[in-house]
């Protein structure tokens, strides 16, 4: 009886790991097999190594291009590829309406890029932003770099674990020192730097440190005396000017001048 206990509880518990597991499990390849106009990204996922990595996360936003938006890679050898493919893996989960609720606003993604290490700068981040017109367009974060690749739909999305988006254009890797590494492949927009005062950018605040400073240094100056505010002070108040040595002293000296005058 015990035996049969034990057994029953080991089914158990494997079939909970097994539907937990499978709860977040998600297959990249499989996903974009259901739409052949992303075969192109999707065998170049695969040709890189990238698609397991993808399917490895837990929470990742694909920006997957169509055929007609990947005539670059076809040129580039596939340690570049892997680079320009990794630029579009976001490690954080993104869907149409978590971006269209950034209301006019900038946020920074971080991607698959970055954490390879191989990013300068700001290579490794990209910058999604909410237009006037409602548009979400996507671009470098290194600065000055254009938002021209625009967010036309969702392919499949598995919240909160894993979002496809097609957007129109590849987004470049930018040299944060000069032109970007590679061309533009759509007509670019009037450059939006992601630091542009003009956007609020969705990111960490800063540290305390780094606005505790002037509230203290502000403070300091409010309440310290400057040097010809306390001489100002010591000349208007007639006791408080004397010391107390000297008051004593003109004492004795006033008294020895009365008895020898007696």
């Amino acid at each position: 009886m015990s035996s049969f206990s034990s057994a029953s509880l080991t089914l158990s518990l494997f079939f909970f790991a097994s539907t937990f597991l499978n709860a977040h499990a998600f297959n990249i390849t499989r996903i974009l097999n259901l739409n052949n106009e992303f075969s192109t990204f999707n065998n170049l996922l695969s040709q890189t190594g990238l698609a397991s990595t993808i399917n490895s996360r837990q929470t990742i936003t694909v920006l997957a291009l169509s055929n007609d938006a990947m005539s670059l890679f076809s040129d580039q050898s596939t340690e570049d590829n892997k680079k320009s493919l990794s630029l579009h893996i976001v490690l954080d989960y993104y869907d149409i309406k978590k971006l269209k609720s950034l209301n006019k606003k900038s946020v920074i993604l971080t991607t698959l890029f970055q954490s390879s290490g191989q990013a300068k700068g700001q290579q490794g981040f990209i910058n999604a932003t909410v237009m006037n017109n409602g548009d979400v367009m996507f671009g470098s974060a290194v600065r000055g770099s254009l938002l021209d690749s625009k967010l036309i739909d969702s392919v499949a999305t598995h919240p909160y674990n894993i979002s496809v988006l097609h957007i129109s254009s590849y987004i470049p890797i930018m040299n944060p020192e000069g032109p970007s590494d590679h061309g533009s492949s759509s007509t670019p927009l009037p450059p939006q730097p992601p630091n542009d005062d003009d956007y609020t950018i969705d990111e960490p605040p800063s540290p305390p440190s780094s606005t505790t400073k002037p509230f203290v240094a502000a403070a300091t100056a409010a309440t310290a005396k400057p040097p010809s505010a306390a001489k100002a002070n010591s000349t208007t108040s007639g006791v408080s000017a004397i010391n107390a040595p000297d008051l004593a002293f003109a004492f004795v000296i006033s008294s020895f001048w009365f008895f020898t005058t007696v």
